[in-house]
């Protein structure tokens, strides 16, 4: 992966956790601090380390908006139309 792409996908993951709040992203993944810090430290050390996908959703379920995969789209050159009715929630 090049070392931009992997930048860009560490700032839309850093994004996604600050979006949902770093205490509540680790209760709703099981992840400790420190996990959910390396998915999105730009150190040499954690370059290779990315979030896990089912991670992600779990997070942009409760986000605000879908970062990593509105990132991914825009990387693949593909665009989203954000949808904040959620159709797949449960309903009353």
């Amino acid at each position: 992966m090049g070392k931009a792409i992997g930048r860009y996908l560490k700032k839309h993951t850093e994004s996604l956790v600050k979006d949902v709040g770093i205490e509540n992203a680790c209760e709703l993944t099981g992840k400790s601090k420190a996990t959910l810090g390396r998915y999105y430290s730009a150190h040499d050390e954690h370059s290779d380390r990315f979030m896990p996908i089912e991670t992600v959703a779990l997070l942009e379920k409760a986000s605000s908006y879908p970062h990593v995969t509105g990132a991914l789209a825009e990387l693949s050159g593909t665009t989203l139309q954000y949808d904040e009715r959620r159709p797949n929630a449960e309903r009353p």
